[in-house]
């Protein structure tokens, strides 16, 4: 699984077309414990119990239903060929992913690297009525949202990140580095990212809630992003022999509105005044309008924190999201206009397979 969503798919899809809730079955060694439920806890303070040299493995499943609709107008050739017009595929994924921990740069923090394999594969839908299969995905022909997760973070002892591949995060995170990247993290299914919550420092008891917010503009771009968190602890629980605190959430990410017209027309100039001499200057030079919109969206999902262990024993999420992207092409010869629209839905659970709390 290569390739997430950011703005070089989407002009991939549309300008080459080389072109869930379904239910997962999970692994078998996923096979969900037997669950009870535990006295209630008193209050304390939560935080992460990650030693250096320590390994968590994850296993899990995760469903991606893709609704894709594809409209064009005008010259066919610019787009390389005939575009499917409907695309509304299930895809089933299931493997592990691992957490290697390390010292942090910092006294209380902790390096922690994540990779993961993708063991099993399912995909079920069709392309413009025609049935899929696995194939149609090495080739192109069915967008592939998901990679094998491959990235460092360093967090505090609460889970708080202070760096991702090296970076330092800053206080408007996630809103950092390549404003196209940040398209990815509303496909991941939640695979990119360290599985628990940050908390605060207060201590917590069931019944209590926290949140967190941030919202920013994106530098260069012209547009601007903002996401809250809501978590409550609704309970305690015994699974597979261990007492965990179970944490529900929801994020509420708001509208993002990406128009990349400008900087593509900056491009197409920049291409022009750097010509070999043997080109007309006073050849028209292309229009271009490329307009990616995300709606608002919400994820939903529970986490189960083991307080005595501090770690994550499952994590649970839903997510919903609508992706469009307007893009008109014009020039001397042709005009083209294409609109896509992509309706994702996502579900994604993972319990932990083997560590030392394990």
């Amino acid at each position: 699984m290569r390739a997430r969503l950011t703005v070089m798919f989407v002009a991939t899809a549309v300008l080459v077309a080389a072109c869930g809730p379904g239910e997962a079955t999970p692994p078998s060694s996923t096979t969900l414990p037997t669950t009870t439920t535990a006295p209630a806890a008193e209050a304390a303070v939560f935080s992460y119990s990650y030693e250096p040299g320590d390994r968590h493995d994850y296993a899990f499943a995760l469903d991606q239903t893709l609704q894709m609709t594809v409209t064009a107008e005008g010259d066919d050739s610019l787009l390389g060929g005939d575009l499917p017009g409907n695309i509304n595929v299930t895809t089933s994924i299931a493997g592990n992913v691992s957490y290697d921990i390390a010292e942090g740069p910092e006294p209380g923090t902790r390096q922690i690297s994540i990779s993961g394999v993708f063991d099993e594969l399912a995909i079920d839908g069709t392309i413009d009525g025609e049935p899929v299969d696995e194939a149609m995905i090495e080739d192109g022909a069915v967008p592939d949202l998901v990679e094998v997760p491959d990235i460092t973070i360093v967090v505090d002892e609460r889970g708080h990140l202070v760096s991702v591949d090296g970076a330092e995060v800053p206080e408007d995170f996630p809103f950092f580095g390549d404003p196209f990247s940040e398209l990815g993290e509303f496909t991941s299914g939640g695979l990119g990212g360290h599985f628990g919550p940050a908390f605060p420092d207060e201590p917590l008891a069931v019944g209590d809630t926290w949140s967190s917010a941030q919202s920013e503009e994106m530098e260069g771009v012209d547009a601007s992003m903002s996401i809250t968190s809501t978590y409550e602890v609704t309970g305690t629980e015994i699974r597979d022999g261990h007492e965990v605190m179970a944490i529900d959430f929801t994020t509420d990410t708001s509208e993002v509105v990406l128009d990349l017209g400008e900087m593509f027309q900056a491009l197409f100039d920049a291409f022009g005044e750097l010509g070999d001499g043997t080109s007309d200057p006073t050849a028209e030079l292309p229009q271009i309008t490329f307009l990616i919109t995300v709606a608002p969206s919400t994820a939903n999902g529970t986490v189960w924190f083991d307080q005595e262990a501090g770690i994550v024993r499952k994590f649970s999420q839903d997510t919903a999201t609508t992706i469009s992207m307007l893009m008109d092409f014009s020039d001397a010869e042709a005009v083209v206009r294409t609109a896509v629209t992509m309706d994702l839905d996502m579900q994604l659970e993972a319990e932990l397979l083997a560590g030392p709390s394990a």
